[in-house]
């Protein structure tokens, strides 16, 4: 098992120049992760009869906007993508459900199996888009493209999933008297989560051009 982790700061630092290369459209994406963001825990919140419709709302929302950021980072790269590109959102969720259902298996087991099933299947959004490969494909591809650098992107990954989660985890201890406040909170903490979950992504989109099918894309254009 490789622990090479030369490319975990090389991949940080471009995943941010990629989102800045087309700041409106990130600007966009991110926007409505945040309206999405703050429109959940309203509901969760204030309206929990209503939990399970903003749950896949919320979802939806997250699947597209995922589609879309990973998308527009191929586009910069100039990656040769399907005519028309496809979104192809219900295999989205499919690698979604199956990486989820994955890295919480091993997660359960001891935490660091489900942070390298996490690492390796890192890349399949990228490829399942770039390629138009099937799901199970996509995620095949990426555990063999991932041998040689999952730790970068396990580094990576961790930091993503941190950055995203600790103002959640912190909400559970925030006590909340009055409205204002209540949404100083859901303003802020979905401010740093939904800037995580959008970083993961575009990590995800940069792991791809820099040791994918395409190996020296990110080079090229950062380089």
């Amino acid at each position: 098992m490789q622990f090479n982790a030369g490319l975990a700061g090389p991949v940080a630092r471009d995943a941010v120049r990629w989102i800045r290369a087309d700041a409106g459209t990130f600007a966009i994406i991110y926007g409505l992760l945040l309206v999405s963001g703050i429109g959940y825990d309203v509901v969760a919140t204030r309206y929990p009869d209503a939990f399970i419709g903003a749950q896949l709302a919320f979802m939806a929302v997250n699947l597209i906007v995922q589609a879309w950021a990973t998308l527009t980072i191929l586009r910069l790269a100039g990656i040769d993508l399907p005519h028309p590109p496809k979104m192809r959102i219900a295999s989205v969720f499919g690698v979604g459900l199956l990486f989820g259902l994955g890295v919480g298996f091993g997660l359960l087991l001891l935490i660091v199996p489900g942070i390298y099933f996490a690492a390796r299947w890192y890349l399949a959004v990228p490829i399942l888009l770039a390629e138009d490969m099937s799901v199970s494909g996509a995620l095949s591809a990426s555990w063999d493209r991932t041998e040689r650098y999952w730790f970068s992107c396990a580094m990576v990954a961790v930091l993503a999933f941190v950055w995203q989660m600790a103002p959640l985890a912190a909400g559970m201890l925030v006590t909340l008297s009055d409205d204002d406040r209540l949404w100083g909170w859901l303003l802020v903490s979905n401010v740093l989560s939904q800037a995580g979950w959008l970083f993961g992504v575009a990590a995800a989109t940069t792991f791809y051009l820099a040791f994918g099918k395409r190996m020296s894309t990110t080079v090229e254009i950062f380089g």
